[in-house]
């Protein structure tokens, strides 16, 4: 296919600004979003050690006694069921103001639960991570700014395209590893970018949708929806049942009567909305990983209190419902990868982590054309202010980042059971060590302060499964042994940081004998 060559240098142009100056957030975003597709396993981490002896696991007294004990109780009630997280079930009381957990007790009272607040644990962290790109900023404040970064992202893909059309079939597969750094480092890029491009362009087009939809939702409520769009959602919507708190079947009930109508729905929360008010709503959350679902992890069905009935499939795994709504879950579900299970959680890692290495190599590239004619001439260091600015932050940045997630992780796992306030452990934790190295790397250069970086991201990532098996060998070293136990996914978090600890040490070494 020909094109002009003007046309080429001005889609090469808008690929490389485009990349360039969203890259760094991308790549936080893309590799915070590789370790989130591991929530369930990283937050496991920060389990406080809370002795579960005096704790009873009678899901339906625990909703009983709560409601004796807070007959005026209002806003939302949340009842999460024993599972990976915790071996009795929780109370969550949440309005707008306050969040507060129980637990029942043994004496068959419900008290305040000695856990940390859901925010503040390591899954959360990493997935706040991921949402606002590593901004240090308010979500509300840094959503928009992604959502942003995700319409360029979009522009960078189809001008990225464009450029590669004239030798896609030539060089696509050729993948040539040798001395040419920026031969090697195109064909990796374009390989990784046409390869998972229909990934790419789900998540560029939801994390869009995602991160503007308060801007989104107001232009609606401004020129389409005459009542405002809740209203309208409400007046079109299914209409829920008025039921009398005494009619309200117990959490077992509920649960067995929506098995028989979904015997793969596995159930793992009820939420009690509007509790207190004029009618309450019953939301069930739970999982089904044949199908796609409109949630981060679960989908939902509306239950009827005093029947067990599922009224409302809307948000339900596997319900086509309408042709707009069965896109929306779709878009959702492809860009959280909540189906099929393990495997397709596994590929989302590898995507994601593919992902934040296009954009490290599309700032190596951008750095490298600047570059070469002065590395043959030794001359390095007389590159324009602007451009070893760049190669210095891609290097903290991208490698820092690397460092800093695990390292939090390892942080919060330590300090979990000593600490109230964990996230600011992993604030801390990230945030210094990613600035440290930012820092490192403005300092001595890229050049010099590659080797360190790199051996200090395999360290960091290495502690995760060295911590975790230390924990299994000499548990009497843990203040916490005795409540600290690991799952069957063990290697999905352990062994991803073992493999990324061997991939950034192979990359030292490789930059050590390389010289630079």
């Amino acid at each position: 296919m020909k094109i002009k060559a003007q046309t080429l240098r001005d889609y090469l142009d808008v690929h490389s600004w485009v990349g360039i100056v969203c890259g760094l957030l991308l790549f936080i975003a893309f590799y915070a979003g590789a370790f989130s597709m591991l929530e369930p396993e990283i937050r496991q981490w920060t389990q406080p050690a809370v002795s579960k002896l005096d704790v009873s696991a009678d899901s339906d007294q625990a909703v009983q006694q709560f409601l004796a004990q807070h007959p005026d109780a209002k806003g939302r009630l949340s009842l999460r069921l024993p599972g990976a997280d915790s071996a009795t079930p929780l109370l969550r009381l949440s309005t707008r103001e306050s969040e507060q957990w129980f637990e029942l007790q043994r004496d068959g009272k419900v008290r305040e639960a000695g856990v940390t607040r859901e925010a503040d644990n390591s899954g959360n962290f990493v997935d706040y991570l991921h949402r606002k790109g590593g901004l240090p900023l308010p979500l509300e404040w840094a959503e928009p700014v992604i959502g942003v970064v995700s319409l360029l992202y979009a522009l960078a893909l189809f001008s990225g395209i464009v450029v590669l059309l004239p030798s896609l079939v030539k060089d696509l597969f050729y993948l040539r590893i040798g001395a040419n750094f920026k031969r090697m480092w195109l064909d990796v890029h374009n390989l990784l970018g046409v390869a998972s491009l229909p990934f790419h362009i789900v998540i560029a087009l939801s994390a869009a949708v995602f991160g503007l939809h308060d801007w989104i939702y107001a232009a609606q409520d401004r020129f389409i929806y005459r009542d405002g769009l809740q209203a309208t959602v409400q007046r079109d919507g299914v209409k829920h049942p008025d039921v009398q708190r005494s009619q309200w079947l117990p959490p077992t009930e509920l649960i067995r009567q929506v098995r028989e109508q979904a015997p793969n729905f596995e159930p793992v929360a009820l939420d009690y909305v509007g509790l207190g008010g004029k009618r309450t709503v019953l939301m069930m959350a739970g999982s089904d990983d044949r199908h796609f679902k409109r949630g981060a992890q679960y989908g939902m069905a509306f239950v009827n209190l005093a029947t067990g009935q599922i009224y409302d499939r809307m948000y339900f795994p596997g319900e086509k419902g309408s042709a707009l709504s069965a896109s929306l879950v779709s878009f959702f579900s492809l860009h959280f990868g909540s189906f099929g299970g393990n495997p397709v959680r596994v590929l989302y890692v590898l995507l994601g982590l593919s992902g934040a290495l296009i954009f490290y190599t599309g700032n190596l590239l951008w750095i490298e054309s600047r570059t070469k004619r002065l590395r043959k001439t030794r001359e390095i260091e007389k590159r324009p202010l602007h451009v070893r600015v760049m190669s210095h932050a891609t290097l903290g940045v991208c490698v820092g980042c690397a460092a800093a997630l695990p390292a939090t992780l390892v942080a919060s796992r330590l300090l979990a059971p000593h600490v109230v306030d964990i996230d600011s452990v992993h604030q801390w934790t990230f945030y210094a060590l990613l600035s440290g190295c930012v820092a490192f790397a403005m300092r001595l250069g890229a050049t010099r302060a590659a080797p360190a970086l790199l051996w200090l991201a395999a360290l960091c990532n290495a502690m995760v499964p060295a911590l975790a098996l230390l924990n299994l060998a000499l548990p009497s070293l843990f203040a916490d042994a005795a409540s600290r136990t690991y799952h069957a996914n063990f290697l999905l978090l352990e062994g991803l940081c073992a493999l990324l600890a061997l991939f950034f040490g192979w990359l030292a070494v490789r930059y050590r004998k390389r010289g630079g």
